[in-house]
């Protein structure tokens, strides 16, 4: 005669409940925390910093002053680069194509760090060639250089030593919310497809 299944036994729902809970960790997985590339600042965003620059047109522009409905990757770099912003504008641009309708949760600064020579003019020109949406921000170099320390990115003003002109700035791209304050930032080098992957959740979450 068969026999009746028996009731499970506490060890048993134990288990079961223990397997459950880890496949539902499993299943909510934070990518932006899991990202070794990306510095997550959203649970204590850093303070807009209060400095004001100059839009290309000449008129005032400060980072509270970013799009409101939008998040806004922000770069300090000059356009005499020889190698990390021209690569870091073009992961960018890339990253964006690739992350489809989610880019249209974005804007995309950068700062100069050398406005002496980054005329309006040539840095228009400049942005031009990896996307005409990009904006381009410029001013005092005292002000630009505090403006960067205050989102945690080291630049030094330029200085002409032996005969080379030098420009130091950092190669971070920091992730403002609509007021300005930094949410994150990804690490110098990030590529392409590791910034796409995480454009549309940080946009989820974020606006």
């Amino acid at each position: 005669m068969p026999s009746r299944p028996r009731p499970s036994t506490p060890a048993g729902v134990a288990l079961c409940a223990a397997a459950l809970a880890l496949a539902t960790a499993c299943s909510v997985a934070d990518p932006v925390t899991e990202a070794d590339y990306y510095m997550d600042l959203s649970d204590d965003p850093m303070a807009a910093s209060a400095i004001e620059l100059a839009t290309l047109d000449g008129e005032p522009w400060g980072f509270t002053d970013v799009a409101g409905d939008r998040l806004t990757l922000l770069f300090f770099g000059y356009t005499s680069c020889p190698d990390v912003c021209p690569m870091t504008m073009a992961e960018v641009d890339l990253a964006l194509d690739r992350a489809a309708d989610a880019a249209d949760a974005y804007d995309v600064v950068m700062v100069s760090t050398d406005p002496a020579r980054d005329t309006g003019e040539q840095l228009r020109s400049w942005l031009d060639r990896f996307d005409p949406s990009f904006h381009g921000i410029r001013g005092d170099v005292d002000a630009t250089v505090e403006a960067a320390r205050d989102y945690g990115i080291a630049i030094d003003p330029p200085e002409e030593t032996e005969g080379q002109y030098l420009v130091t700035h950092g190669g971070r791209v920091v992730v403002l919310l609509p007021g300005g304050e930094a949410a994150g930032m990804f690490d110098e080098g990030a590529e392409a497809d590791q910034i796409a992957a995480l454009l549309p959740v940080l946009a989820e979450t974020l606006l």
